[in-house]
Order: structure tokens, then C-alpha cells, then sequence
């Protein structure tokens, strides 16, 4: 059910529980075309003329993000399907001038290894590919979680335009869709974010320095989102051939690449999904399920006070959760 095949120029979309291609190709169907303008118009808005200020755009001027001509030691960008991939590549573009790659690109074109400054992935969830191979290439990695009552129906929107050949971020999945999905598949998808989280964090375990923890919820937050880039930006700077903007400048860019402030010019992009339930419903057996997961990830990381913190948070948050999204 739901399984489509394209040409290998376009999406691929097959069941969200095996493996399907998130990156948007240059070679869409008319369908994909109306694809919106992506936050990459925003990032590309971050070079000036004459030394002034980097967000400024009134001096401003686009250009293409490419691959860097020099050495780069790349991060890995790695997030669960749902948890804001998009958003963060192109924050880090924005964060360096240099291109990012997908791991299902990274792991075939030889002209990325060591020219692009991080590559997006969900591995090991089915939708990433694995890049052992090329770890000696990576200076270690940024892991951005998201809260999986949240992140689990994101990623089933995006699969549901995917399906239906709907322009990205512009369509909600009708509540019976997302039911049937809920019902036949959020214990494999606990599983596969569970998952996702102890491969990053145990891949880290000896050499702690290389993994950066952020929130989907921080990065979006008015007053954490700041601070939350500026942490990006310096694990970011600490990579070889990397150099990322003045810390003076770094607000700005959030706030233009997270927050789509006005920049003096008119944009119309970002997610601006229609339809279907606003919040997504599971059951309160459900909502149990993903309170324990998360308990059990406490317990799994006591020693790890960031995530214990994280745990805590999303635990909380699942609570307050309760009365708005569980039905019967």
C-alpha cells in the first residue's frame, strides 16, 4: 500500500517503514515543481559586499552554496525522519557558505568526500544509509532530536505528499490516514527512534567531544534559538577547512533561516501544511508507550546530565501532551 517507484531522477516513496529518498532532486515532476522555495533562498541571502553586516539585505546578494575547493573535514548531521533535517542543513549553510551533502549522494559521489561541510542523515532508521566506510573523512557529528508524539506524524505528512505527489510542507494527512498509520506502525517507529538515538550516542560514547546534542524544540525556541545556532556554529568551527560566520552575525541568520524574518524582500515558503488534524491523536496506551521509551532512555544515559535534561523535558512535555492529543 502506498508504494511508489520513480525514475532514479526524482523521489522515490516507498512505505514510510522501509527506505525512501527525503532529498528533493533538481529534475521533479510538475507535481514536485510547485515544491516551495526552500529556507536554501534564505541561506544564500548571507554573503555581503563591502565587509557589511552578514544579514544585512539590503546589501545582500544571492549565490549558489557549493562544495568547498578546499579540504573539509565534514559533521554528520543526523536526525530521526520528522526532526527538522531540512531547517538544520540549511542553517549550517547558512552557518559557512559550504554545501551539505545527503548520505545516499556521500556514499556514491566520490567529488563530495571531503568538500562538503556536513551530510545529512537518519541513519541507521531505514531511510539513511550507512557511511562507515567514510568515517575517518568526519570530524564527528550533530544530533538533533525531537519529541517522537511530534516528529513521528511530521515525517508521516511528508510521506503522505510524498505519496500523493503533493507539493512538500503543504498538505496535512487526513485524520483516518494518520489513525491507520498510528495504529499499525508507532511501535516500530519507537523502535527505529530509540534506535536512531543509541546508534549516535554509543557511536560517541569513547570520544564525547564529537557529538554535539541539540532540540528540534531549542532551535526553534525565541530565546534558546540563538543560543542553540551559536553552539552549532562553534562545533561547527572546530572541523578543518571550516569557518563559520562572526558570532556577531549569528542571531541574525537564525532568525532569517529558522524564523523566516522579514529580510525586505517577498518570500513565500516554509511549512504551511492545510488540512487534516492540527495535532495529531494517539491513545492514552499509546501515549504510555512513548512516555516509557523515553524513561527507559533516561535510565539507559543517568550519566549523561544533557540528556537526562532532554529526557526530562520530553517526558514533561508528553504529560501536558496528554489531554490535548489522546482520543479514544
Amino acid at each position: 500500500m502506498y508504494t511508489t517507484n520513480r525514475s532514479s531522477s526524482a523521489i522515490a516513496v516507498t512505505n514510510p517503514n522501509n527506505s525512501v529518498d527525503i532529498e528533493e532532486s533538481s529534475s521533479l515532476s510538475s507535481s514536485t515543481s510547485l515544491l516551495r522555495p526552500s529556507r536554501r533562498a534564505l541561506s544564500e541571502l548571507v554573503r555581503v559586499e563591502d565587509g557589511e553586516d552578514l544579514c544585512s539585505y539590503k546589501r545582500a546578494r544571492l549565490i549558489a552554496v557549493s562544495l568547498a575547493e578546499h579540504d573539509v573535514s565534514p559533521t554528520y548531521q543526523a536526525s530521526f525522519p520528522g526532526s527538522g533535517a531540512r531547517m538544520t542543513h540549511e542553517l549550517i549553510r547558512a552557518l559557512t557558505g559550504i554545501a551539505i551533502s545527503t548520505d545516499h549522494a556521500y556514499a556514491v559521489e566520490t567529488n563530495r568526500h571531503r568538500h562538503s561541510v556536513a551530510v545529512k542523515t537518519h541513519y541507521p532508521d531505514p531511510n539513511g544509509v550507512p557511511l562507515d566506510e567514510f568515517d575517518e573523512h568526519f570530524n564527528g557529528a550533530v544530533l538533533v532530536l525531537r519529541h517522537p508524539a511530534k516528529a513521528i506524524p511530521s515525517f508521516f505528512n511528508f510521506w503522505y505528499e510524498r505519496v500523493h505527489h503533493l507539493a512538500n510542507h503543504s498538505t496535512r494527512a487526513p485524520l483516518e490516514e494518520w489513525i491507520k498509520f498510528r495504529d499499525t506502525s508507532l511501535v516500530r517507529q519507537l523502535q527505529h527512534y530509540q534506535q536512531h538515538m543509541d546508534f549516535w550516542m554509543q557511536k560517541y560514547e569513547e570520544n564525547k567531544e564529537k557529538l554535539l546534542v541539540v532540540t528540534y524544540e531549542d532551535m526553534t525556541d525565541d530565546v534558546k534559538g540563538p543560543e542553540t545556532t551559536a553552539r552549532i556554529a562553534e562545533f561547527l568551527n572546530a572541523a578543518e577547512g571550516v569557518q563559520t560566520v562572526p558570532p556577531e552575525s549569528i542571531t541574525c541568520i537564525w532568525q532569517k533561516v529558522v524564523k523566516y524574518e522579514d529580510i525586505g524582500i517577498k518570500l513565500k515558503y516554509g511549512s504551511h501544511r492545510k488540512g487534516g488534524p492540527k495535532s495529531n491523536p494517539y491513545t492514552d496506551i499509546q501515549m504510555y508507550a512513548i512516555q516509557l521509551m523515553m524513561q527507559e532512555q533516561r535510565i539507559k544515559y543517568q550519566n549523561d546530565p544533557d540528556m537526562v535534561a532532554i529526557m526530562d523535558r520530553y517526558i514533561k512535555m508528553t504529560l501536558e501532551m496528554q489531554p490535548e492529543l489522546v482520543t479514544s
